[in-house]
């Protein structure tokens, strides 16, 4: 007889007429229905069934997981139960388990398309934002201008790691914001309910190995980020966290298990959960708990967005819409927003099916610090962008890949790239004659010369780029190896369109050509023409051609 593959492992043929065989069947039964021990089989009766394996520990685990998350969503929703009227202007949706994440927000009562299904003040009692790290929480330690390298997400971060210490109640960490009992609650309920650095599978805290990998299939660097933390983490340890190691333990009881806190590890742990888990609203980044577990959907669904809320609709904070109907029982779920495969990766550790569908890829460009006229486009940049906020000298620029576009670069992106290119011949436009319009200049062809400076640039930029990919070692996370690809066909298309380009520019008009034009000189002279009737004053006036009656 022949066993049919099951979740159990491979199968394999046994002989109908092999008595062994039967009580080898008949005894792996028995191990298997016990379900307690992870016997191999090989070291039983037969070793034909070595590949078949009973119930172990990984089973078990992943049932007592479930059994966890399930009691986090049942203590979030009886601690919300006490603060609801407190926190959430519009509240109908609850926490439970999901089926696309640990956690999720069900719908309680019917909601319609259009309708706003979770409403919450701001409110520093429980959002969470760089202002309240700043001017609140570590008020003593950070001063205002306090500028890190992984910005409003680290200060998040920080107060991540904070509300740990708090729901341990084991009097460490930094008693700020002053709560009621009952607010306290539903935070330590929800840090409870919050991934565990062993159940968060966020590049930040993948192995050496696979970040290697991730670093080789992307523009968007990885280890760009790695090293901001690692800055952040060296000046804060110094600076704060030994300071006062009652206030920033290293670690901390969680959910039953020692874990890191204040260190290296746990401000990573902390920086995965707060750029998963924040929302852009008002122009700040902002992590306000419960909100927080609405999880991502392509279709059907809308931003997080600010809104005015409460009795008088004059209560400021944000609020989440439904973009399409949903029954009492169904997950209810809003878009992260447009970003590239690699955006959502290295923020929220996945890729949406919507984020393939462009293909994107990011590349920099700086103004040559050894550039003759370094200072003259430094000062450009700073002051003369027009409505443009100050522009750094470093800027990084997205190349795309999508149905219906033909490869052709971001507009700006050529624009501050002929700026870093211009000199030689061009340069006169950095006279301060000109310094009020030479920003409006480089949206335009300067020269040539710059055109194929610019275009030979980018072009380069892009088969760095792929050169990169070519060199990644094999094996690693497979989204990396569909990262890659997909970054490729952008970077591709910007080149081929680019080559293209390059075998044109005499047929462009150029910034000579175009000021002899805006002054009518771009014909060659004649008398005839200098004497058109159709021409106005001081274009056809000859000399002694006046008409004037003196």
């Amino acid at each position: 007889m022949v066993w049919a593959e099951s979740s159990l492992g491979r199968s394999k043929s046994v002989g109908e007429s092999d008595p062994m065989a039967s009580v080898c069947r008949l005894s792996f039964a028995i191990v298997y229905c016990l379900s307690a021990w992870s016997y191999t089989v090989e070291s039983f009766l037969a070793p034909q069934f070595s590949n078949l394996k009973p119930l172990g520990v990984s089973t078990l685990a992943a049932s007592s997981t479930a059994e966890v998350i399930s009691n986090a969503a049942s203590s979030l929703e009886n601690s919300l139960a006490a603060v609801q009227k407190d926190i959430c202007k519009t509240l109908k949706v609850t926490v439970a388990p999901s089926s696309v994440n640990r956690l999720g927000l069900v719908a309680t009562e019917k909601i319609r398309k259009g309708e706003v299904f979770l409403a919450m003040p701001y409110d520093v009692r429980y959002e969470l934002s760089a202002d309240l790290a700043r001017n609140v929480v570590f008020k003593d330690v950070l001063s205002e201008d306090y500028s890190s390298w992984t910005g409003d997400a680290g200060l998040i971060a920080l107060l991540i790691l904070n509300e740990v210490c708090l729901a341990a109640d084991t009097g460490l960490g930094t008693k700020e914001p002053i709560r009621q009992n009952s607010l306290q609650a539903f935070m330590s309920a929800w840090v409870a309910a919050l991934p565990g650095p062993e159940d968060i599978n966020h590049p930040l805290l993948w192995s050496e190995e696979d970040q290697e990998i991730l670093q080789s299939s992307s523009t968007n660097r990885i280890y760009r980020v790695l090293d901001d933390i690692e800055e952040d983490v060296t000046w804060l340890k110094t600076n704060v966290f030994e300071k006062d190691g009652n206030r920033f333990p290293v670690s901390i009881p969680w959910n039953g298990e020692e874990i890191p806190c204040f260190s290296l590890t746990g401000f990573k742990w902390a920086m995965a959960l707060a750029q998963s888990r924040s929302f852009f609203v008002d122009n700040a980044v902002r992590l306000l708990p419960l909100m927080d577990f609405c999880n991502h959907a392509d279709e059907g669904t809308e931003e997080a967005r600010a809104g005015f809320m409460g009795t008088f609709g004059t209560t400021k904070g944000a609020e989440l819409v439904a973009g399409q109907s949903y029954e009492v029982g169904e997950e209810v779920f809003i878009s992260y927003g447009p970003k590239s495969a690699a955006d959502y990766l290295l923020e929220h550790a996945f890729c949406p099916e919507q984020s393939w569908k462009t293909a994107v890829s990011e590349l920099f460009f700086e103004v040559d610090p050894k550039d003759r006229f370094y200072d003259d486009k430094l000062d450009i940049l700073e002051f003369e962008t027009y409505d443009a906020s100050p522009m750094d000298p470093v800027q990084s620029f997205d190349v795309v890949s999508a149905p219906g576009r033909d490869g052709e670069p971001d507009p700006f992106m050529v624009q501050f790239v002929r700026l870093c290119k211009l000199g030689a011949t061009d340069a006169f436009l950095l006279e301060s004659i000109f310094r009020k319009e030479v920003w409006g200049f480089m949206e335009l062809p300067v020269s040539e010369t710059n055109e194929r400076d610019v275009v030979d640039a980018i072009m380069e930029a892009c088969q760095l780029a792929l050169d990169d990919f070519s060199k990644c070692a094999e094996g690693g996370p497979e989204i990396c190896s569909k990262l890659r690809e997909s970054e490729s066909q952008a970077l591709i298309r910007t080149r081929d369109f680019l080559r293209r380009d390059r075998e044109a520019l005499d047929l462009k008009e150029y910034y000579q050509q175009r000021r002899l034009k805006d002054l009518g000189l771009d014909s060659e002279w004649s008398p005839e023409d200098d004497m058109s009737p159709d021409l106005g004053f001081g274009q056809s006036r000859a000399p002694g051609g006046a008409d004037y009656d003196w």
